[in-house]
C-alpha cells in the first residue's frame, strides 16, 4: 500500500511537472520569461482600507487570461505566492493574489493607545460582518478596478477571469461574482447588445473546501443564479475525502450549483485522499494543482473572445 502512495506522489508530481512546461512552451513566446511579480497595495472604495496583493503580469499581454487567488481564514497571499501563483503566470495567465482585509498586508497601521496588552488581537484585527461584507463590495472590487486598468492597458483580457478561493474565501468569491453579473451595462449604444458591458468578466471558479457562510456573507445563496446555464460560468469543487465537515459542505454546494436534469459539464467535484483543508492540500502532491491547472485550461484559457476596450464608448477617442 505505501509502495502504491508512493507510485501515485511521484506520478502527480511528474504530471505537475509534465503540464506546466507543455502548456508553457504552447502559449509563452516572450523569450525573455515572465515579468518579476510586483507587491501593490491598493486602496478599497469608500472607506480607504489598504488592499495588498501581487501581481503576476502575463508576457502573452492582451490574450492573457486572469486569475485571482484568495487566501482561506486566518491565511495570506504568501500561500499562493511561494509556490503555485508562479507556475500559473508560466502558463501564461495574469495572476493577483490577495490579502483581503485584516488578514497578510492588508492592515491599518496600530497605534500604541489601540492595543491592550492583554488582549490576544487589537479591536482593529477582529473580523466583524462589516468586514466581511465589506470584502465583496469594497476589497474586490478594487482588485478589479486594478484588473481593469490592465486591461486597458493591454496587459491582460478581464473578458475571461477566474476566481480560485478557499474554505472564508468561497463566500467571498461567489458573492463578489453574482455581483460582476449583476452590473449593468453602460448606456452607450441604441441597442443592449451593442452597449460595453460594466461586469460579466468572472468566467470560472475554483473552490477548495468550501464554507457554508461568514457572518453577512452566504455561499449557497448566489448560486440559485449563478448556476444559471445562460451565463455559462464553470465551477469545480476540491475537499478532502476524509474530511467529514468539510465533505458535506462540498457535497452540499456540489448539488446545489449541479443541473441534475441533464450532464452537466461545467461543474465537477473533486475529491482528495486525506483531511486536509483549504491550501493546506497545497504542495503535498494530492493532485489539487493538477486539477486547477486542467480546469482554467478548459474553462478560461479556451473561451472565445480576444481582447475589447471596455470603456463607454463616449469617453473613447474615437
Amino acid at each position: 500500500m505505501k509502495k502504491c502512495q508512493r507510485t501515485l506522489s511521484v506520478f502527480a508530481f511528474v504530471c505537475t511537472s509534465l503540464l506546466a512546461t507543455s502548456v508553457l512552451q504552447a502559449q509563452n513566446t516572450n523569450t525573455k520569461g515572465p515579468a518579476k511579480p510586483k507587491e501593490i497595495t491598493l486602496t478599497a472604495p469608500r472607506d480607504g482600507f489598504p488592499i495588498s496583493i501581487t501581481y503576476y503580469q502575463s508576457s502573452n499581454a492582451e490574450s492573457a487570461p486572469v486569475v485571482v487567488l484568495l487566501h482561506g481564514k486566518g491565511g495570506s497571499k504568501r500561500v499562493w505566492d511561494k509556490q503555485f501563483a508562479p507556475i500559473l503566470q508560466q502558463n501564461g495567465y495574469a495572476v493577483v493574489s490577495v490579502d483581503l482585509r485584516k488578514h497578510g498586508q492588508s492592515k491599518l497601521p496600530e497605534t500604541e493607545k489601540s492595543v491592550n496588552r492583554n488582549q490576544k488581537k487589537p479591536p482593529s484585527s477582529r473580523l466583524k460582518t462589516y468586514d466581511y461584507k465589506a470584502m465583496v463590495a469594497l476589497d474586490m472590487e478594487a482588485v478589479w478596478q486594478f484588473i481593469f486598468r490592465e486591461h486597458q492597458k493591454k496587459h491582460l483580457n478581464m473578458q475571461k477571469s477566474a476566481i480560485i478561493a478557499s474554505d472564508m474565501s468561497v463566500p467571498i468569491a461567489l458573492n463578489y461574482t453574482l455581483y460582476d453579473w449583476a452590473k449593468g451595462p453602460y448606456d452607450d449604444a441604441p441597442v443592449l447588445a451593442a452597449k460595453t458591458p460594466k461586469g460579466q468578466t468572472v468566467r470560472a471558479l475554483f473552490l477548495i473546501s468550501p464554507v457554508t457562510g461568514v457572518p453577512g456573507v452566504n455561499s449557497m445563496q448566489p448560486t440559485v443564479r449563478l448556476k444559471d446555464p445562460l451565463l455559462g460560468l464553470a465551477f469545480e469543487v476540491g475537499v478532502g475525502n476524509k474530511n467529514s465537515a468539510d465533505l458535506k459542505i462540498a457535497n452540499k454546494l456540489y448539488e446545489q450549483l449541479h443541473l441534475a436534469k441533464e450532464k452537466d459539464a461545467r461543474v465537477k467535484i473533486n475529491k482528495y485522499p486525506g483531511k486536509l483543508t483549504g491550501t493546506d492540500m497545497l504542495g503535498r502532491r494530492l493532485g489539487l494543482e493538477i486539477d486547477i491547472l486542467k480546469f482554467l485550461d478548459r474553462h478560461l484559457k479556451k473561451l472565445p473572445g480576444q481582447w475589447a476596450d471596455r470603456r463607454p464608448r463616449f469617453d473613447r477617442d474615437e
